[in-house]
């Protein structure tokens, strides 16, 4: 008995959700907690980042080799080799002991996961036309839930299990992936598959390389070595050189990446880079409010960072709505609001003190939510309208590494802006904290009244620990005033492109 064409759209359709949200839901789990993941592995900020510019070097290598493995190995091999490999890399980062561990179990992971996302969404344009609507639905839905289930189950999975379930707790979702691939058309290896030069591949790999390397390292190094940075930039620029040039010569699918030269994709590229830099320094820097400087526990913690993507869900089912009615905004007006939503996001948050509830913070991050749906859609309306179907993968695959080095750069710019502000802070208030400071003495009397039963040493501890917290929401603040400014820079350039049509 045959299964109807109905029955055959659905079963589709949950396959590429089930696939699709496996990244999103891992990063989100271990964005949520840095800190603690930070803590349990003896790592500093640093090192914390180099564990992304890993995952996101390793996953920039897979994307660039997508379409080959495909070719080589079929579809369905492909896509369940990378499962495999994502479980085991969530095992070796879970099971670390060290930073050395926990970056080569995430290097592991950027191998396996950089297919979900592009099999995914290759899986949607494969769709009849009369489905393709609805596949791109359910595709961004998937994304958006993995991104909200990520903190709201790594606050359950923190407190009651540690930091190393945060690893492992995507593995249950694993098997369930398995079956979604056997689900998917079988595309068998292709009779000629493409061949690309080994060498370029090393190129690729040391261009990416210093690339990561050189974001995470110019706070450190650009005053007390800038010879290093100057080195690494023109290292960089000569490996993308020699990639490009044995790639334009070699390989066997040059034509179709010549498809890409036009102006709105890479105008388009630059708006993904910009859209997901914001969400993933946010997804860092937002628990460091919630937690340590507002004070919340764990679950509460993640279920307000789950806020902007269930909102982000909302907004983007409402603007697909409006989509098919034809009653849609411009791409232009769409841009423009979501970045009126995230400059409001920015001021409101940079007024937050230290008494703000939830209830407060939950229509604030309704706004997030806002801004992340409403760009990312409408920045993929203009960036891929203009593509050949016969370019569409490597289109796809070329935005994708985009992705992964600004989600690499976000964490790795985050982590060291909220370390530099964190010290500034801190050393400023720090300015206060002595016994000729009439500020301190009147704190120690408030608390020698509340607290009788404390030594005044114990007390000086209380007192150190409110510094600390002072300085991180001081320096979350100083981020969200950031983000006003950088939402007012993008309005302004969707103005000027306006006044130059």
């Amino acid at each position: 008995m045959q299964s109807s064409p109905h029955s055959t759209s659905r079963a589709r359709l949950l396959a590429i959700a089930l696939i699709a949200w496996l990244e999103f839901l891992q990063n989100g789990l271990l964005n949520f907690a840095s800190s603690q993941v930070m803590g349990g592995i003896g790592a500093g900020p640093e090192e914390f980042s180099r564990a992304a510019m890993a995952y996101a070097l390793c996953a920039v290598v897979a994307l660039f080799n997508h379409q080959w493995c495909v070719e080589r190995f079929g579809s369905r091999r492909h896509l369940q080799a990378s499962i495999v490999l994502f479980a085991l890399g969530a095992l070796i980062a879970g099971a670390a002991e060290s930073p050395d561990g926990f970056i080569a179990g995430r290097a592991i992971q950027g191998l396996g996961g950089a297919a979900f996302f592009t099999a995914a969404r290759l899986e949607v344009a494969q769709l009849p036309l009369a489905k393709r609507g609805l596949g791109l639905v359910a595709f961004g839905q998937a994304l958006l839930l993995g991104s909200a289930l990520g903190p709201l189950l790594g606050g359950w999975l923190l407190q009651a299990h540690g930091w190393r379930a945060l690893c492992w707790g995507v593995l249950p979702f694993l098997p369930p992936a398995l079956w979604a691939a056997r689900l998917l058309p079988l595309r068998p290896p292709a009779p000629r598959p493409g061949h690309y030069p080994a060498q370029s591949f090393v190129w690729l790999l040391a261009a990416v390389f210093l690339l990561q390397w050189l974001i995470q390292q110019m706070p450190y190094q650009l005053f007390g070595h800038p010879q290093w940075l100057a080195a690494a930039g023109a290292a960089g620029i000569v490996s993308y050189a020699l990639f490009r040039s044995l790639h334009r010569r070699r390989a066997s699918d040059r034509r179709r990446w010549r498809l890409l030269r036009r102006p709105g994709y890479r105008m388009g590229l630059f708006g993904y880079s910009c859209c997901y830099l914001l969400v993933s320094a946010n997804s860092y820097i937002l628990p460091m409010l919630t937690v340590q400087a507002l004070g919340f526990d764990l679950p509460t913690s993640g279920l307000l960072l789950s806020i902007s993507y269930l909102a982000g869900m909302l907004f983007a089912l409402l603007y697909a709505g409006l989509l098919l009615r034809g009653r849609a905004p411009g791409l232009r007006q769409t841009l423009l609001a979501s970045c009126a939503l995230l400059a409001a996001y920015g001021w409101l948050m940079s007024g937050l003190n230290g008494e703000a509830g939830v209830g407060r913070l939950t229509l604030i991050l309704l706004l997030n939510g806002g801004f992340m749906s409403l760009f990312i859609m409408s920045v993929a309306q203009s960036t891929f309208r203009t593509i050949a179907p016969a370019a569409f993968a490597h289109a796809y695959q070329t935005k994708n590494i985009v992705r992964q080095v600004s989600i690499s750069a976000g964490v790795a710019l985050a982590s060291v802006f909220m370390q530099e502000r964190n010290a500034l802070h801190y050393n400023r208030l720090a300015e206060r904290f002595s016994w000729d400071a009439w500020q301190f003495n009147d704190a120690l009397h408030l608390l020698r009244e509340q607290l009788p039963n404390l030594s005044d040493t114990q007390r000086l501890g209380v007192l150190a620990g409110e510094l600390a917290r002072q300085a991180t929401l001081i320096s979350c603040l100083d981020f969200f005033r950031l983000e006003v400014w950088i939402a007012l820079a993008l309005a302004g350039c969707l103005l000027a492109l306006r006044a130059a049509d």
